[in-house]
């Protein structure tokens, strides 16, 4: 009788708390190459439980996937990107705890010297630019360090 009074309890904090079907939301991320010049844009996206594989994007173009985020906050996806000329870039286009609340599609325009976010929740694009640590998000793709 306890364990049944225990399991009662445990299933109502988690329903208040919210963790319900709706943190696992359905969501998704585009890339743009807006890197200029005619260049193919090289990338290859994944998560920990999902390598998504190699992918060419030509000038101007978007390729993207669709997901479903597992616990909430742990859901991560990181993408190494390449193109002639440029060392390779590696960057985390989805971070369940920053873009849970702030987009349902993560668009990012990649640039040669940062990638930027625009989503239907911010009001702003948030720009990173390419460096060795993680970047900091600035607004109006100014770019700081």
């Amino acid at each position: 009788m306890a364990t049944i009074r225990l399991a009662f309890v445990l299933l109502s904090i988690i329903s208040i708390s919210g963790i319900s079907d709706a943190n696992f939301d359905p969501k998704s991320v585009v890339i743009k190459n807006d890197i200029g010049s005619g260049l193919v844009l090289a990338l290859r996206c994944l998560s920990a439980d999902d390598d998504l594989g190699n992918h060419l994007v030509p000038p101007g173009e978007t390729w993207g996937f669709h997901f479903r985020t597992t616990y909430p906050g742990t859901t991560l996806f990181h993408c190494g990107f390449k193109w002639a000329l440029a060392d390779e870039k590696k960057f985390t286009v989805y971070d369940d705890n920053q873009h849970h609340y702030t987009c349902s599609e993560c668009v990012w325009s990649i640039q040669r010297n940062s990638t930027c976010l625009t989503s239907n929740a911010i009001t702003a694009s948030l720009c990173y630019p390419w460096s060795p640590g993680w970047p900091t998000p600035t607004p109006d793709g100014e770019n700081t360090s």
